[in-house]
């Protein structure tokens, strides 16, 4: 019998996890502002068609970043820039951290917040084979230039189709609303060539192990918004909430502009090996990010058929979502993706690999299910504290509980998916996750066009959460075809959470029956920390009469964390 040998995982250095923690509390200060940032927009606009164009228009720059900057940042601006400081600095080692990114649990979110990051298909050999003996700022002075010629020529292009554009996307639309989307689209296009220029400095600004200003930055963008919103709404309506996203956009740019001392030379230079290596990488992912696209264009087309209020009413429903899905994922990220990366070069057969991965995807359950559920039960309640003034009415209350509802069942999946692409990325595997998206765009595209006449928006939605469930089985059983098998254990306690939270979910439902929930701030207040007490106190009871060790578990692994 051959013995099978265990790679030592030593601690994270310091520095990593004061990283980690500034990267952390960057991302809790910007889900609350975006969280703030949609109440702001609720309370201005609610569900009405104002705040239904808006949604629609801002996804144009959105998909434009995302597909020639954003999806480049942490899978090949970082990791080539990361090479080539730290050969400078003559450490022989990479430094590159993990990016913030955009984390959607529904189509079309407009969150500039963190997720977790891509990793390219080649490691730091390939990265210094490549790169040239140039330094920093003339790498990224290369890459700069070259953003700023292509971004330019298409932000115009866009504008000037801005009208065919608009009634691609909101064909649903009264020919008057398509016209202000239009104008809309044309006002917030700027800001593809402000949030790409900013990219380049954050990845500048990581690559030399800098990341308390890009732990800021998302929430300077949700600030300008907010700012924009409520000083400008009373004379330019909707358009001020574009102009929010101008001075957001602008100030990251101005928070993140490089130091003197980085050098930074702007010039077009496509035959630097580091430019090279950046579009090699970056190869794969362009092509899922392409998809991507057509799928949030689909998706708003659809959507503004389906009522005046439905893509308002989804994009609150995402932040909801996204509030605790984003907190929880990114602890989890933030903790196991070190140890993941150390047991990963040993490729998934490696014992350490699968525990860490059992243990994240365990903890993961454990800690959503419950957040799931009270989302579900809870959707009005959750709704009303949170947006129900100004402008969001009754109507508004019911269409966002309603869209809430439909997309809360993805919470479970979403959070098993972001481990294990980072388990994919963690032995250098980006395609397979890449792959995986094509297929469940398809998957979205089926389910979404087959249910939008007999649902309307709950189809749109259904599409969406089937999309994100596909997408988590996938991965699942790509993974056990190559060794990362679900044991007796795992399988028993997944049984387990789901027992607790079927006993929490009768629990609370039969509370909302016996207790009608109130409608003033301050009693609602007391009514869902109440039911969320009550509820979670089930829930544990629950899992702990059915003898499971998941909650030591994972209060072990948070204490083990915070040490």
């Amino acid at each position: 019998m051959t013995a099978t040998t265990t790679t030592a995982v030593q601690p994270p250095p310091r520095g990593i996890i004061a990283n980690a923690i500034r990267l952390t509390l960057g991302n809790i200060g910007s889900r609350i502002l975006g969280l703030v940032r949609e109440q702001v927009v609720a309370a201005l606009f609610g569900t009405t068609v104002a705040a239904s164009v808006f949604s629609a228009a801002s996804r144009v720059p959105t998909m434009v970043f995302d597909l020639l900057i954003g999806g480049a940042l942490s899978s090949a601006l970082v990791p080539v820039f990361a090479e080539v400081a730290s050969r400078n600095e003559k450490t022989g080692a990479s430094v590159g951290i993990p990016a913030p990114t955009e984390v959607g649990t529904g189509v079309g979110t407009t969150d500039r917040s963190e997720a977790i990051p891509a990793r390219s298909d080649a490691g730091p050999e390939d990265w210094a084979k490549d790169a040239q003996s140039g330094d920093l700022g003339a790498v990224a002075g290369a890459v700069l230039g070259i953003a700023i010629a292509v971004l330019i020529p298409i932000v115009i292009a866009l504008a000037i189709v801005a009208e065919p554009l608009m009634e691609l996307l909101g064909t649903g639309f009264a020919p008057e609303v398509q016209s202000q989307g239009s104008l809309l689209v044309r006002l917030a296009l700027p800001t593809v060539i402000l949030m790409g220029v900013a990219a380049i400095f954050q990845a500048m600004l990581l690559a030399r192990n800098d990341v308390t200003r890009p732990a800021i930055a998302p929430a300077i963008y949700n600030l300008g918004i907010i700012i924009g919103a409520l000083a400008l709404s009373p004379w330019l309506g909707v358009s001020s909430l574009v102009i929010g996203m101008l001075v957001g956009a602008t100030g990251q740019v101005l928070l993140m502009w490089p130091k003197r001392a980085v050098g930074l030379r702007i010039r077009l230079d496509l035959r630097h090996p580091a430019v090279r290596r950046i579009l090699r990488l970056y190869g794969p992912v362009a092509g899922g990010l392409v998809v991507s696209a057509a799928t949030i264009i689909l998706d708003t087309r659809l959507a503004s058929q389906t009522g005046a209020g439905s893509l308002a009413a989804m994009r609150y429903a995402t932040t909801i979502v996204q509030l605790p899905l984003g907190l929880v994922v990114a602890a989890l990220s933030t903790a196991s993706l070190p140890v993941l990366a150390r047991y990963g070069r040993n490729g998934l057969n490696e014992p350490g690999f699968r525990q860490t991965l059992g243990s994240g995807l365990t903890a993961a359950v454990v800690l959503v299910a419950p957040l799931m559920v009270g989302a579900m039960v809870l959707r009005e309640p959750i709704v009303r504290l949170l947006f129900a003034r100004g402008a969001f009415d009754d109507a508004g209350v019911a269409l966002t509980a309603t869209a809430l509802l439909w997309y809360a069942p993805q919470l479970p999946f979403v959070a098993i998916d972001q481990l294990l692409i980072a388990a994919l990325y963690a032995v250098q595997n980006t395609r397979v996750p890449v792959l995986a998206g094509v297929a469940c765009a398809g998957i979205f595209a089926t389910v979404a066009i087959t249910t939008v006449d007999p649902l309307g928006m709950k189809g749109l939605v259904l599409a969406n959460t089937v999309q994100h469930g596909a997408h988590a089985t996938i991965l699942a059983v790509y993974l056990m075809r190559h060794g990362i098998h679900i044991t007796a254990t795992r399988i028993r306690a997944m049984l387990r959470v789901a027992v607790a939270s079927g006993t929490m979910a009768l629990a609370l439902t039969g509370a909302t029956v016996l207790v009608v929930p109130p409608t003033s701030t301050v009693t609602l207040i007391l009514y869902l920390g109440s039911a969320a007490g009550i509820g979670g106190a089930i829930y544990l009871a629950t899992l702990v009469a059915l003898r499971g060790s998941e909650v030591t578990s994972v209060l072990a692994a948070i204490r083990a964390r915070g040490a």
